[in-house]
């Protein structure tokens, strides 16, 4: 990402921006950097839902609430 980079008069930015300090005659440091807004999840997450949707297996959906208990099982043969 590029950015500008300049010393300035404070003087100059007072017409633009409110500073916080009294500006007279004193040097500051401007830079200025492009603005990306960023995309919000929620946009993101009705793009990607169902999209796995084609891997599903109908016939192991009532397998399921039992998978961990048989993953216990074979893998320490305990209950």
């Amino acid at each position: 990402m590029e950015a500008v980079r300049k010393i300035v008069n404070a003087e100059v930015l007072t017409p633009i921006i409110d500073l916080p300090w009294k500006s007279k005659g004193m040097q500051v440091e401007l830079i200025v950097m492009p603005f990306y807004e960023k995309t919000s999840h929620r946009a993101i997450s009705k793009n990607l839902k169902g999209c796995l949707k084609e891997y599903a297996n109908p016939t192991l959906w009532e397998k399921e609430s039992y998978a961990w208990e048989n993953h216990i099982v074979e893998k320490y043969g305990i209950i």
